[in-house]
C-alpha cells in the first residue's frame, strides 16, 4: 500500500472513531479542515526551490456538548522538516495539533489538553495571513504555537480580557522531557472595534536559568486600511546564558475593495552579540483576493536577508492559496 493510500485509510479510520465516540453523547459537531498550498518561483541563485507545495493540512473534528463543554481533535500534516525535530527529511509528517476539552460560560473559557498557546494567538488572528508565513516568534524560535497544558481565558468586561496558561513548554511535537513547566500571563485591551492593544509575558525554568519572553502588540483597523506592530524579546534562548533575542514585526494593509487587499509586512530580528545566524530582515509584499471567507488567494513577494556573509539571502515570488471548511 503506498503512502497516499495509507494516509487516506488513516484519516477514514480516524473519522469513524470520532463518530463512534461522539455519537454516544448529545450535542453537535462538525469536521475541521484547512489547507495551505502555494506555487513559488525563486528570483536568485539561492538554494530555495521552485515549484508547487502543500505546506500544511489540518484535519479534525470539533464537538459542542451539553453543559457548556466542548472537545476538539485536529491532526497536523506538515511538509516542512523545520516543523519537526532533529534530522527530518523532506516528506509528510502527521502529528496531533489539538486534542483538548473545553468548558465556557459568558466570561470564562477553560481549555485542558493540547491547545493553542497565547504567545502569538491574538496577533495571528488579527493579521489573518498565517497561510503565507509564520509569525516572527515562530520563525526565530521564541516559542510554540501549541502545547500541552491548561489555558484560562477570562473576559473582565467588553474592553478588557486576560489569559493565563500553565504548559509543558516544549511544544506540540514533544512530550514532557523534564520537570519544568512554562507559565504565561497576558492582557488584551479593545477600547473599540478598531483598536487592539496586548501585553504578554511567560516564564520557563531551564537548567540553572530563568527564561522570559515578553511581547507588546498594538493594531488599528478600519474599513480603509490597517496598521499593526509588535515587539518581542526572549532571554537565555536554548538555555544558554546571555543568548537573548528580540525583534519587531509590522503588518500593514490597504483595502482596495471588499475582496481585494494590498498588504505589507516587515520583520527585523537581532540577537545579543549576533549569536543567532537567523539575524536579519523578512519582508512580504502582496495582493490578496478573497473569493469567500474560506477561500483566499495571494500573489506576493517574500524576501529574507541576513547579516552574515555565510548565510544566503532569499527572494521568491509566491502564489499562495488558503482553503478552510
Amino acid at each position: 500500500m503506498n503512502r497516499i493510500n495509507k494516509l487516506s485509510l488513516s484519516f477514514a479510520v480516524y473519522f469513524m472513531a470520532i463518530n463512534v465516540v461522539f455519537g454516544q453523547v448529545s450535542g453537535s459537531g462538525k469536521p475541521i479542515g484547512e489547507i495551505f498550498a502555494d506555487f513559488h518561483q525563486k528570483l536568485d541563485r539561492s538554494s530555495a526551490t521552485t515549484g508547487f507545495d502543500v505546506n500544511r493540512a489540518y484535519v479534525g473534528y470539533g464537538y459542542v456538548l451539553d453543559n457548556n463543554f466542548s472537545a476538539t481533535v485536529v491532526a497536523d500534516v506538515a511538509g516542512n522538516p523545520n516543523d519537526m525535530r532533529g534530522g527530518s527529511t523532506r516528506k509528510r509528517y502527521a502529528s496531533l495539533r489539538y486534542a483538548s476539552v473545553g468548558w465556557s460560560n459568558e466570561k470564562l473559557n477553560l481549555t485542558l489538553g493540547l491547545t493553542d498557546t497565547r504567545l502569538y494567538f491574538h496577533q495571528q488572528r488579527w493579521w489573518g495571513k498565517r497561510y503565507l508565513a509564520n509569525t516572527i516568534q515562530s520563525l526565530h524560535g521564541q516559542g510554540f504555537v501549541a502545547d500541552l497544558g491548561i489555558v484560562l481565558d477570562y473576559k473582565f468586561n467588553d474592553k478588557i480580557s486576560g489569559d493565563f496558561t500553565v504548559m509543558n513548554g516544549e511544544g506540540h511535537n514533544e512530550m514532557q522531557l523534564d520537570d519544568n513547566i512554562k507559565t504565561s500571563l497576558g492582557f488584551t485591551v479593545t477600547p473599540n472595534e478598531n483598536f487592539i492593544f496586548r501585553v504578554y509575558g511567560d516564564h520557563y525554568r531551564v537548567p540553572e536559568l530563568n527564561q522570559f519572553t515578553k511581547v507588546i502588540f498594538a493594531g488599528y483597523k478600519n474599513k480603509y486600511f490597517y496598521v499593526g506592530a509588535e515587539y518581542s524579546h526572549k532571554s537565555n534562548v536554548d538555555g544558554i546564558s546571555g543568548h537573548d533575542s528580540w525583534g519587531v514585526s509590522t503588518t500593514n494593509g490597504v483595502y482596495l475593495s471588499e475582496k481585494n487587499e494590498l498588504f505589507f509586512r516587515y520583520d527585523y530580528f537581532k540577537s545579543a552579540q549576533r549569536w543567532d545566524r537567523r539575524d536579519g530582515t523578512f519582508t512580504i509584499i502582496g495582493l490578496q483576493h478573497t473569493f469567500t471567507p474560506n477561500v483566499k488567494v495571494t500573489l506576493n513577494y517574500q524576501g529574507t536577508h541576513t547579516y552574515f556573509d555565510s548565510m544566503e539571502n532569499r527572494n521568491l515570488i509566491y502564489l499562495n492559496a488558503h482553503f478552510r471548511f
